[in-house]
């Protein structure tokens, strides 16, 4: 636990130092580039420079430990017992538009799974964090799941990447079930919100790891759920999630079958 802490303070500490970037050149990155020549898939040089720097910060502290990035990809992972996976931005077409719906998420996970995660928008300064078997926190505050027990009463969000049909078949499908729903083209930070009482569910398609490494055990830790669409724990390769307060996750779990 006394480790967990100290994982968690690091974290903190990298998100906070590379927040210093993010709002230095929110709205008005130097240089966009396409990825793989796809307009929807954008990434500037600021995520390079953010996830370069909160490397750089964990790796004086623990240099054993191991690394994924969304931008510089993996350093073996599997062959290390710690593993960081960052996303420096979440959030990139939001952050390049001006748009503040976007954040910093940071991530240690062992064999068992999350063991700190970190979700920080330096625009409006929320910093959300969890750390296992420390509880969740939105800045100085503790955290929880909301109660709502009805997903006819919920309101969520929706999340999907490059799927334009199955996302069109999740709001059919889920729409007619729950009160609202919200697509804020972050999946990061509206796991966030679920962690603390803002949204009472999120289901998202077509995904990686650094989106939901930090966002599960926000989760959990907040007393809430999340699985992929089988129900089952999500794993490095997860590519669906459905999170909740746990009230209503069998309701979700039951509708994305139909999806």
């Amino acid at each position: 636990m006394k480790n967990n802490y100290q994982y968690l303070k690091v974290a903190i500490a990298a998100a906070k130092d590379s927040g210093k970037i993010f709002k230095k050149y929110f709205g008005h990155p130097q240089h966009i580039k396409k990825k793989h020549g796809d307009p929807k898939n954008l990434v500037t040089e600021v995520d390079v420079r953010i996830e370069k720097n909160i490397k750089k910060l964990i790796n004086k502290k623990f240099p054993s430990h191991g690394f994924l990035g969304e931008e510089t990809g993996w350093e073996d992972i599997k062959k290390r017992q710690y593993n960081w996976i960052i996303d420096p931005i979440d959030g990139t077409s939001n952050y390049i538009q001006g748009i503040p719906m976007c954040c910093i998420s940071v991530a240690l996970w062992d064999k068992q799974g999350p063991l700190v995660g970190v979700i920080y928008n330096p625009l409006t300064n929320q910093l959300f964090s969890a750390g296992r078997g420390l509880g969740a926190y939105l800045n100085n505050g503790r955290i929880s799941v909301s109660g709502v027990k009805k997903a006819a009463e919920g309101l969520g969000g929706l999340g999907w990447s490059l799927q334009i049909p199955k996302a069109i078949k999740m709001y059919q499908t889920i729409m007619p079930d729950i009160r609202k729903a919200r697509a804020f083209g972050t999946t990061a930070l509206q796991l966030a919100y679920v962690s603390s009482g803002i949204y009472d569910f999120y289901i998202v398609n077509d995904m990686h790891i650094w989106d939901v490494a930090a966002g599960i055990l926000l989760i959990k830790e907040a007393g809430g759920k999340v699985t992929d669409w089988q129900g089952k724990q999500p794993g490095f390769d997860v590519k669906e999630l459905v999170a909740s307060n746990g009230k209503v996750h069998q309701k979700f779990l039951n509708l994305v079958k139909k999806i």
